[in-house]
């Protein structure tokens, strides 16, 4: 039944044998550019991702004691219950912020040990940019290989959909994995061009429409 499918693949996208094994070829040189980075990079692209969350932890937890600061501006001061019920809340919230700043500053630190930072990273300096931005390609690039496989996906679907031999219930299957296919493909496009748009410089953005008018594998080629 697999030879009968491939030979029908074979023939509707007019390939051959060679074809596989160059496919072959190219896929193992592909998989090897994916070859995580060294350890050390790593941990300095996971730093800045770090102080990131760490000057995030900063600003929240100022935000909760401004707002705790306000919190009975508003309030008659006959009104205890009202009163209570603000200070508690305003109370909770600093209490969260800053726990979260203490968890963010403890992390902060485990990772510069591991690094050996004696001075910590000022977030926009030369250090800082230039792991911030493989950071983002980082993101980028998971961005992208995911939408490369549902796309990749959604076209041997189609392939398989438009062959003769292809059955009426194995049909309705098929268009049914289409449609849930084309939802997860369009929220990877969104996914995919917010990481595009964080680059320095911004890559181009893609739309439906983009990946729609792709009808064959050969076509096709987001890198």
């Amino acid at each position: 039944m697999l030879t009968a499918e491939l030979s029908a693949v074979k023939q509707a996208l007019n390939l051959t044998d060679v074809d596989f094994i160059q496919f072959h070829a190219d896929e193992r040189t592909y998989l090897e550019s994916l070859k995580e980075p060294p350890l050390q990079d790593r941990l300095q692209i996971r730093y800045v991702q770090v102080l990131d969350e760490l000057a995030e932890r900063q600003s929240d937890w100022i935000r909760a004691r401004e707002v705790a600061n306000q919190a009975l501006t508003n309030i008659a001061i006959s009104n205890l219950h009202q009163i209570n019920t603000a200070i508690t809340q305003a109370r909770i919230r600093v209490d969260t912020a800053y726990t979260k700043l203490q968890n963010a500053e403890a992390f902060t630190s485990h990772i510069e040990n591991q690094l050996a930072i004696e001075e910590h990273w000022t977030v926009g300096g030369d250090n800082y940019k230039k792991y911030k931005e493989e950071a983002s390609l980082q993101k980028y690039h998971v961005a992208l290989d995911e939408l490369e496989r549902l796309v990749v996906m959604h076209l041997f679907e189609l392939s398989k959909l438009s062959l003769s031999g292809t059955g009426y219930k194995l049909r309705q299957q098929i268009g049914k994995a289409l449609q849930r296919r084309s939802d997860a493909i369009r929220n990877a496009i969104n996914k995919y061009n917010l990481q595009a748009a964080a680059l320095d410089p911004t890559w181009p953005q893609l739309s439906w429409k983009d990946i729609a008018d792709y009808s064959f594998l050969g076509e096709f080629d987001l890198l």
